[in-house]
Parts: C-alpha cells; sequence; structure tokens
C-alpha cells in the first residue's frame, strides 16, 4: 500500500533539493568552523523496538553501539555505523500512547550505496518512493518510511554511509531559529521557503545539522515529551544558564557517569532536546549513557 500522496512527493522533492543536496555539495568545499557543540545523535520516537531496529540494521547496515533502558518507562538502542560519527536513536517509549507522525522527514542519510540500499527496501517491501529526475535533477533522493512511519530521507553522495542531519518539526521557525542562535550560537545556514513550507538548517560545527523545519500546510502535530535530538556540548554550564534564563523549563536527568551531567530542555515548538556535557576532544559517540 502506497502510504504518500502525489502531493507529499513533490513536496518532499523540494525538500530533498533545496535542503540535503545543497548541504551536501557545500560540504565539500567549505567546513563549518569548530563549535563547542555538536549534534551527536538524531532520536526517533519509534513503536516496537526489535522491528525497528531489524529494520535499520537490514536496509542501513547498521549496528547497535550502546542500549539504555529504564524498567517501564523506555528502551533506547543506539544504532551507528563508523566510530565517531552521529548516531541514530531508536527511542521506544513504554508509557506514551503513540503519537501520529508528520509527512515530513525527521533524519537524513547521506550514502554512497544508494542504489544497494534503496534496493532492499523496495524488495522487503517498505515505503518508499525514488524522486525522478524530473523531481529532483541531477540528486538522487529517495523517501522512505520505518516501520513506525519516521520518514527518512536518503540522498546518494560520494563517501561513507553516515547520518547527515536531525530535522525537527516547528511550529514557528524564526521563534525556533532565534532560540537555537540564542542558546548554542548555532549559526544559520541555508533557507528554503516554499507554499508548502519554511526551513532553515542551523550549522553545529562540522557535525550534522540540525533543520529547522516549519511546515505550511500540516497543522502541529503533538509532540513526545522524550528527546528528538541529542546535543553534546563543551560547555555545559552555559548553555544551562542559558536555558534557564529562556525560561521554557528543562529537567535534569540521571546519569551513570558521575562526571557528565544532562537535561532535557523544550524549544519554542515543544520538541525535547537532550542536552549532554562532554569533556573536550570527546568524541561524540563516547557520550555517557543517560537514565531518563
Amino acid at each position: 500500500m502506497n502510504r504518500f500522496s502525489n502531493r507529499t512527493f513533490v513536496t518532499l522533492a523540494l525538500l530533498g533539493l533545496a535542503s540535503s543536496s545543497v548541504v551536501a555539495q557545500q560540504r565539500e568545499v567549505a567546513k563549518p568552523a569548530a563549535t563547542p557543540h555538536i549534534i551527536g545523535a538524531a532520536k526517533l520516537i519509534i513503536g516496537d523496538v526489535k522491528q525497528n531496529q531489524t529494520y535499520y540494521e537490514q536496509m542501513f547496515g547498521m549496528k547497535e553501539v550502546s542500549h539504555f533502558s529504564s524498567a517501564g518507562v523506555y528502551d533506547e538502542p543506539i544504532m551507528g555505523l563508523q566510530e565517531g560519527d552521529a548516531r541514530l536513536a531508536l527511542f521506544s517509549p513504554l508509557a506514551e500512547k503513540p503519537i501520529k507522525k508528520s509527512q515530513y522527514p525527521v533524519v537524513l542519510i547521506y550514502t554512497a550505496e544508494f542504489d544497494a540500499i534503496t534496493k532492499r527496501i523496495e524488495d522487503a517491501k517498505q515505503p518508499l518512493n525514488r524522486l525522478p529526475a524530473s523531481q529532483s535533477g541531477t540528486f538522487r533522493i529517495a523517501i522512505a518510511r520505518d516501520p513506525s512511519g519516521n520518514a527518512v530521507e536518503i540522498l546518494s553522495r560520494p563517501g561513507k554511509t553516515e547520518v547527515g542531519g536531525s530535522k525537527l518539526i516547528v511550529d514557528d521557525r524564526q521563534k525556533a531559529e532565534d532560540f537555537y542562535i540564542r542558546i548554542f550560537g548555532a549559526a544559520a545556514g541555508q533557507r528554503f521557503k516554499t507554499a508548502a513550507y519554511d526551513e532553515v538548517l542551523m550549522q553545529f560545527g562540522q557535525g550534522p545539522f540540525l533543520a529547522l523545519f516549519q511546515p505550511l500546510t500540516e497543522a502541529p502535530l503533538p509532540k513526545s515529551r522524550f528527546p528528538v535530538v541529542a546535543i553534546y556540548t563543551t560547555d555545559f554550564d552555559a548553555v544551562l544558564k542559558r536555558v534557564q534564563d529562556a525560561g521554557l523549563g528543562y529537567r535534569e536527568i540521571k546519569s551513570s557517569s558521575p562526571d557528565s551531567r544532562i537535561i532535557i530542555a523544550q524549544d519554542p515548538a515543544g520538541n525535547a532536546i537532550e542536552i549532554i556535557r562532554r569533556a573536550p576532544g570527546a568524541p561524540a559517540s563516547l557520550a555517557p549513557p543517560a537514565k531518563k
């Protein structure tokens, strides 16, 4: 059964061209300056853990690199591809009712194995739309949906397969942009606006970007209280002070590491953000486990 409408195909094609493809090209010629903050993991809210974990293992070749859980609260395998790269966290709330998923992508994956990955998804009878050249131009883009309904943007480009961006759905792009500039000093990069959406790509050093995507034809959807992105910082105390000053609320999370601190903050759209203190020079993949 086709879970995408024709209108969705066109909109997502524009999204893929405007955001992922442009950024992919630009990153080959100019690397952003280093910052104390980095996107360590895109976090997807899922249902059945085994079903979704198997999907990302079989379709994208990911492996479980860590696993966190809390009895009756959540189960979270952390999926990775290469050591030191950003992760994909599959977060299954055990006491939260499933929420409706946006039609728009919430994560971007770059890959040089575009044909092999998309064929595997199609052969498995999983939802996938390969965008035709009339919509994607010179770029090769496909939109998949995992078993929990999360839309995944897949972009063909040379190099390793990696998580290229975490994409947050917001209800006011400007308010969200101001928040991430104020809290993290993130640089606003490419901007794209059509009759269907308003989007800005926030740059966090040399790691994945953070896209703030405001649908203009989709009503705001409920948000999970659990995080949809993990941001690591070596400037934790200053970030915490700015979060407190913003007045949008946060909660402190116990960590299994005595030297670590973790908070869950909220952006103006209600997206929960996991902010993790890390030591200078530590790779993002070595973030301490959290006890949510």
